[in-house]
């Protein structure tokens, strides 16, 4: 090899050099980039007729563990959802109180239970009945307040999904305008620079929803949903989401897969062609971000307003409902009960308890008077093992007793001898079908002159009866409930239940009353509040319910913000060996830096002493 050989491998070294020198430079400036990896510089030696002749320089690429990446993605889709959920639940738990806490809805639901309780001793002292009501308008204000509060958050949700949509569909654009750039380096090795951007992206999406990301020998990534929907190809189009957003949210308004019927915003994912497919009536939006977005506008926070309107439903209906309790009845060898339904209004319920074949079986009979609504769903009552029966009583009362004649069989005798009277009689054959019992529970809407119930509680100055005509009452019932405005006017009328001859104000008959509705009265709440099963729905007084509601929204945001915790260290712990692995080390950058000085040092020393000893051969 002769010295100007030497010179050219020499000059091939301090290439590699500077180009080693610029890829430091680069990671140094970028040791604290977001999205930035660490990059190094490929070189090979050049050889020629067997014999290097010095270096090549290669292409600048990255070190990625793709495993750990994929793995990160899934881990920042968990832990987006868990910190959407989070911020929503802590609001709710927030709202709630603590039970016991001075405005907690427990704390405010028993000042009404003591102020009735103090009524009964001082029935004749205006201060203590005028707190009675005052405390009564306060848990109907509370209950509005909470209704309020809930459905703004589920205002949010919904805008916060308009809001997340569009993020998703600028994320897919720039990683369609990305894949594009990456098709002019079909034949190269694509920048690396392009690759951390298009990662960058990636992970933005992963924070809005579970996705899985396949990419081509040059980069281009194909992005689907965790369901297996096709979100962006690698040579083609990005789809498009599309969100219907509705400016107004409240109790009434809900998700469903019928248009028709539905009252929320719902995501649709628009391929090129025009095809449509509903993400979320499909299931498919259960991860990230936007998938908490939907659990807490349609379930969590649905639940909560449902509680409320439990609790609301079964304050007034605790308050104002007449037991009507069936007298024993005979036709020959048929026995059985009748019971005067005087008064019952719509949604007011009827129980027929009998034995058929040996089995117990019970029949809760709902009246209605729309009959578009029919038939009724079991699920219209909270108890599990009764069969409900809704029955248009509009009809008249030869309606009413074929519709409840077909329902329980030929074995029993369903009549009306008089009146309002319903009577169920078993088929007088010993030990084969009889007839346990017969009952109603008849709303009372007056407030005298009819039993010492009370309808303290309105449906925003209306009657409250449970009603399922046009739809049913106990939806939104939590955000409209208020106290009867002649109670307001006329605090003794929570006292004289009798006009002629009128009640002495001194009569503890009606508080003593309130008191055991509130306190001792046993109702069934239904299971999808989120208290209780299906197959054992909470029971209990209503005084009670208010605290399982306090105490299940507090359990509820601590559950979350363990399993918010926890997904934090995976998530960070992940993302720490996955920084590690590709993110620049400065002091390991520095340690290059010295190592290459040295290097360009020994190519630039062998250079000058090549040149040195050219020129002395030239002088001799």
């Amino acid at each position: 090899m002769g010295l100007t050989q030497v010179i050219n491998v020499a000059n091939t070294g301090l290439s590699a050099t500077e180009a080693g020198l610029e890829i430091i430079a680069r990671n140094v400036a970028n040791a604290d980039t977001p999205g930035y990896t660490r990059k190094s510089q490929d070189l090979h030696s050049l050889v020629a007729d067997g014999q290097s002749m010095g270096v090549r320089i290669g292409d600048v690429t990255r070190v990625v563990n793709e495993f750990l990446q994929t793995e990160l993605r899934g881990e920042i889709s968990n832990l987006s959802s868990l910190n959407t959920k989070k911020q929503f639940v802590d609001r709710l738990d927030e709202l709630f109180g603590q039970p016991g806490g001075a405005n907690a809805l427990d704390t405010i639901l028993n000042n009404f239970t003591d102020a009735i309780q103090q009524l009964t001793t001082s029935p004749d002292d205006f201060t203590v009945r005028q707190t009675a009501v005052a405390d009564a308008q306060g848990i109907a204000a509370q209950l509005r307040t909470l209704s309020t509060e809930i459905q703004d958050l589920r205002q949010l949700a919904e805008d916060s999904l308009a809001q997340g949509v569009n993020e998703v569909n600028d994320v897919l654009s720039q990683l369609e305008t990305l894949n594009t750039q990456l098709t002019d380096f079909a034949h190269q090795t694509p920048p690396p620079d392009i690759l951390d951007e298009r990662d960058k992206l990636l992970g933005r999406l992963s924070e809005y929803m579970s996705i899985n990301v396949q990419t081509d020998s040059i980069g281009r990534a194909t992005v689907t949903s965790s369901s297996g929907n096709t979100l962006l190809q690698a040579q083609g189009d990005a789809v498009h989401l599309a969100f219907d957003q509705r400016g107004i949210v409240n109790a009434e308004t809900l998700y469903n897969t019928d248009e028709n019927e539905r009252g929320v915003g719902t995501i649709k994912l628009i391929s090129g062609s025009g095809g449509e497919i509903d993400l979320i009536q499909q299931g498919s939006m259960n991860s990230g971000r936007l998938g908490a977005l939907i659990e807490m506008r349609d379930d969590i926070l649905v639940e909560a307003q449902t509680q409320l309107d439990e609790l609301a439903h079964n304050l007034a209906l605790a308050l104002s409902t007449r037991d009507a309790v069936g007298t024993a009845a005979t036709s020959g060898a048929q026995e059985g009960f009748e019971v005067d339904l005087t008064g019952l209004q719509a949604g007011n319920q009827i129980t027929v308890n009998y034995t058929e074949g040996g089995t117990e079986k019970t029949l809760t009979i709902v009246r209605v008077d729309d009959a578009s609504q029919l038939p009724l769903s079991n699920d219209v009552t909270a108890d599990p093992n009764d069969t409900v029966l809704g029955v248009d009583f509009s009809g008249g009362t030869a309606g009413i007793v074929a519709a409840i004649q077909t329902a329980l069989g030929g074995d029993l005798t369903v009549s009306n001898p008089s009146g309002e009277v319903l009577r169920i009689l078993d088929d007088g054959a010993a030990g084969n079908t009889d007839v346990n019992s017969l009952s109603a529970g008849i709303t009372v809407t007056a407030l005298q002159d009819d039993g010492t119930a009370l309808p303290l509680f309105t449906d925003g100055g209306l009657a409250y009866t449970g009603s399922l005509d046009g739809g049913s009452q106990k939806l939104g019932f939590a955000a409209r409930i208020d106290v009867n405005a002649l109670i307001v006017a006329d605090n003794e009328l929570l006292v004289r239940y009798q006009s002629s001859p009128e009640t002495p104000i001194g009569d503890p008959d009606r508080p003593l009353d309130l008191l055991n509705r509130l306190t001792e009265r046993q109702m069934t709440f239904d299971p999808d509040a989120g208290i209780g099963q299906s197959s054992r729905p909470y029971t209990g007084a209503v005084a009670n319910y208010g605290i399982q509601i306090v105490s299940f929204q507090g359990a509820q945001a601590e559950q979350i913000t363990r399993e918010y915790g926890t997904q934090e260290i995976v998530t960070f712990t992940l993302q720490d060996r996955y920084d590690s692995s590709v993110g620049v080390n400065v002091d390991q950058e520095l340690s290059d830096l010295i190592t290459l000085q040295n290097a360009y040092a020994a190519n630039a020393r062998i250079i000058q002493t090549a040149s040195d000893l050219m020129q002395l051969l030239l002088q001799l």
